[in-house]
């Protein structure tokens, strides 16, 4: 089978498997209870509700554009953002972001691989790590046309891959909702999700620079491994 022959080939994320979403609730859940005790997990349940009502009602003009990215934007964003506010308003920002940050890291270890196809994608015909460059472009690319980001610059040289973004929904949702936070998650997700897989494809992962993070532009690396700076304390 050829690379090109993936059902996730060219998509979005809003096509994840019905199982690896099934598992991100289960963790989510897990990381609820842990933190707040089976007592206390339905009257945080019922908080986010409530919360998620309050922002639907109080940002109108940012949920309309969270709808346009895909329905399950629509339910999962403004989730995040009332955990957030609910955990914020009693422990403060940073703790709330940890919390969360936490979350999206350990579900990164199953989304990541899920994205991307793993066990598909490296039984493909050809070299694994131009089967991922290839996987890769195509996956940036419908999600520079849905609006998620925009990809200012692609360039594929020999043994690597770029892309420069310079603008993120994550970012514009963040400040829109008033909560920046929220746009740091998505950063937080690639660095625990790539690590997964990248040996597997015979790559390696850089990002020196991201928008959320307080750069200018984010500035996606993919290298065949062996051939990457050794810079990767530094990525974003």
């Amino acid at each position: 089978m050829k690379v090109e022959e993936l059902s996730q080939y060219g998509k979005t994320l809003s096509g994840l498997p019905k199982e690896v979403m099934k598992k991100q609730m289960v963790i989510v859940f897990r990381e609820i209870r842990t933190k707040f005790g089976l007592l206390g997990i339905l009257p945080f349940f019922v908080k986010v509700l409530l919360e998620q009502r309050a922002l639907k009602k109080n940002y109108p003009e940012a949920y309309q554009e969270t709808l346009k990215l895909s329905e399950d934007a629509a339910k999962e964003i403004p989730m995040l953002i009332a955990m957030f506010n609910i955990i914020a308003r009693k422990e403060g920002r940073e703790n709330a972001y940890e919390f969360v940050k936490g979350i999206f890291q350990k579900v990164a270890v199953y989304s990541m691989p899920a994205m991307y196809q793993i066990d598909d994608l490296v039984k493909c015909e050809g070299d694994p790590f131009e089967n991922f460059v290839k996987f890769t472009v195509a996956w940036f690319e419908a999600m520079n046309e849905e609006g998620t980001w925009k990809v200012d610059e692609m360039k594929e040289e020999k043994d690597k891959l770029t892309f420069t973004v310079t603008e993120c929904t994550n970012c514009t949702l963040g400040e829109a909702y008033d909560c920046p936070e929220i746009a740091k998650l998505g950063c937080d997700h690639d660095l625990a999700g790539y690590p997964v897989i990248l040996d597997r494809v015979n790559a390696e992962f850089r990002r020196p620079h991201a928008i959320a993070k307080g750069d200018e532009y984010c500035d996606f690396q993919f290298y065949r491994k062996g051939t990457a700076p050794d810079t990767e304390h530094l990525n974003k």
